[in-house]
């Protein structure tokens, strides 16, 4: 939507400067008339990412879950990592979206960006996610995730690491459904590694349902060289609900859940 409202913005704006200077036509007016079109774009372009820094800094004390927060940041995200990225997301199974927000979405974890298409499809959903310390020490990424109720875990598990595990169980109790990749680390291949049992205990200790996410192609938006449109792949599994796995350990959870999402990924590789 804001990729269009900026093209049909740029379009008027340099008609008009077209008009009133009465270009002409020809093959110096048409290099007039681009160069006008992308200094035009390029000014809205600026004025869209400052008014998201404003929205940042002025939004981050409001409660994380509030959902227009996370509608607003979606659309500027999809603005921003689709248009420019020149990425067709593909999305299936979204009848098994959750229907409400007691959940904790399990997916794999290829590259940097994942987080923000998963949070495209669940749109409706107020998701925040278990990242890495080091995102948070940028200015702005750091205060939109904080705004957005992601928390950091340490790189090493620690008495931190499990701090984390509480605040996120805290979260999902009071309302805000979490992300979590249980790799540990990104893959940046459409290959599958373990699970880290510990990551399932946050849906255990909230008494939230689980929701399987598989993630395909996305290691080719960091392609080297890349020009053309490309297209990445997520697949929502349907939902395993907390009566249905409540009684296993957080190993067997672990297993279920890596073994749902490698059959989405066999599929994938296969078509």
């Amino acid at each position: 939507m804001l990729a269009i409202l900026n093209i049909i913005i740029a379009i008027i704006w340099t008609t008009i400067y077209s008009l009133n200077q009465g270009v002409q036509l020809n093959f110096l007016g048409i290099l007039w008339i681009l160069l006008a079109f992308i200094i035009s774009f390029l000014i809205i372009t600026l004025t869209l990412f400052i008014i998201l820094i404003i929205f940042v800094y002025t939004t981050e004390k409001i409660k994380p879950k509030t959902k227009w927060k996370h509608m607003f940041v979606n659309l500027y995200s999809e603005y921003m990592f689709r248009f420019f990225s020149r990425v067709k997301l593909v999305a299936t199974g979204k009848e098994n979206l959750p229907k409400d927000d007691n959940f904790v979405v399990y997916s794999n974890h290829i590259e940097y960006s994942d987080p923000i298409y998963i949070m495209q499809v669940y749109k409706k959903n107020p998701l925040g996610f278990i990242a890495k310390d080091p995102l948070f020490r940028f200015p702005v990424l750091k205060n939109l995730m904080y705004g957005l109720g992601c928390i950091p875990i340490a790189k090493y598990a620690d008495r931190s690491a499990l701090k984390t595990i509480l605040k996120a169980i805290n979260q999902v109790k009071g309302g805000q459904p979490m992300g979590v990749f249980p790799e540990g680390k990104r893959t940046y291949s459409n290959d599958l590694i373990d699970f880290k049992p510990g990551a399932f205990k946050v849906p255990q200790k909230a008494g939230a349902d689980i929701s399987p996410v598989c993630l395909y192609n996305m290691h080719n938006l960091s392609a080297k060289g890349r020009i053309l449109p490309i297209k990445v792949y997520i697949h929502v599994l349907p939902v395993i609900k907390y009566e249905d796995y409540k009684d296993l350990d957080s190993v067997s959870i672990s297993k279920k859940v890596h073994n749902i999402i490698l059959e989405q990924m066999n599929k994938f590789k296969g078509n």
